[in-house]
C-alpha cells in the first residue's frame, strides 16, 4: 500500500509490518526508509495509507540510519579549551480533542390503518300492505279511509310510488394528537486513558583512539 504523509509527500510503500509499526520505503538504486506507527494512521483510501505525521517528523529506518551525515568539528589554536554543544531535542505530545460524528438517530413517522367498530341504532320505515273489506256497517257509522293524494277515479290504471326511508352512518374524521415522541441530546464528559509516542534524541559517545577523560564515557550520556 503507498504511504503518503499530513503533507502530502509520497512516503513509500509498505514492505514489512511488525507488531506495533511498520517499515515504508522508497527507491531502488538509493532507497529510503521510515518506520511508522500504526496510531499515526489517519485514515485509509483503497490501496492508500494516510499518516497525521508530515515527512520530516518520520522515524528514519535502518537504511537512512547507517547514510546519517557526518560533521567534522574544526579544530582550534592546539591546547587551548575547547567546547562543543550538541542540542538534543526531544518532542511532546499536547492532547486536544476533535469532534467527530459517531452515530445518527433517525426517527420515521409511518401512518398505521386501523379498523373501528361502532354499534349505531339505526331506523328504517316498513311499509305494511291490509286488505280490509268496506262493509255496509262501516259506511252507516261515517268510517272514511284517508284519500290517496292525488286521487283515483273509479276504474281508473294508476300507480301509486311511496318511498321508503332508512337512516345510514356516515363518519366525520377529526385529527388529534395522541402521543409525543421526544429525543434530547446531552454530552457526557469522561475520563478517556490514550497513549501516543514521542521521540527524544541521546547522545551517543563513540571513542576512538587514545581519548583521555575524567570519569566513564556513560557519564556522558544524556
Amino acid at each position: 500500500m503507498v504511504v503518503l504523509t499530513a503533507d502530502g509527500a509520497r512516503l513509500g510503500r509498505v514492505v514489512r509490518r511488525g507488531e506495533d509499526t511498520f517499515v515504508v520505503e522508497k527507491g531502488l538504486l538509493l532507497p529510503r526508509d521510515f518506520i511508522a506507527r500504526y496510531e499515526d494512521i489517519s485514515e485509509v483510501h483503497g490501496e492508500e495509507v494516510h499518516l497525521r505525521r508530515t515527512r520530516d517528523e518520520m522515524i528514519p529506518g535502518p537504511l537512512l540510519r547507517g547514510r546519517e551525515r557526518q560533521e567534522v568539528v574544526p579544530l582550534g589554536t592546539f591546547g587551548a579549551p575547547q567546547e562543543l554543544v550538541v542540542e538534543l531535542a526531544h518532542e511532546e505530545a499536547h492532547p486536544h480533542t476533535v469532534i467527530r460524528e459517531v452515530g445518527q438517530l433517525r426517527i420515521h413517522k409511518v401512518v398505521r390503518t386501523e379498523v373501528r367498530h361502532f354499534s349505531i341504532p339505526v331506523r328504517r320505515e316498513e311499509l305494511v300492505v291490509e286488505r280490509i273489506p268496506v262493509t255496509d256497517e262501516a259506511q252507516a257509522q261515517g268510517v272514511e279511509a284517508a284519500p290517496v293524494p292525488g286521487g283515483a277515479a273509479p276504474f281508473e290504471e294508476v300507480s301509486f310510488v311511496i318511498p321508503l326511508r332508512e337512516e345510514r352512518v356516515e363518519f366525520t374524521r377529526s385529527t388529534h394528537v395522541w402521543q409525543e415522541v421526544r429525543v434530547s441530546k446531552s454530552a457526557l464528559e469522561e475520563l478517556q486513558a490514550v497513549r501516543t509516542t514521542v521521540r527524544r534524541e541521546t547522545a551517543e559517545v563513540e571513542e576512538r583512539g587514545e581519548v583521555r577523560h575524567e570519569g566513564p564515557v556513560d557519564g556522558l550520556h544524556s
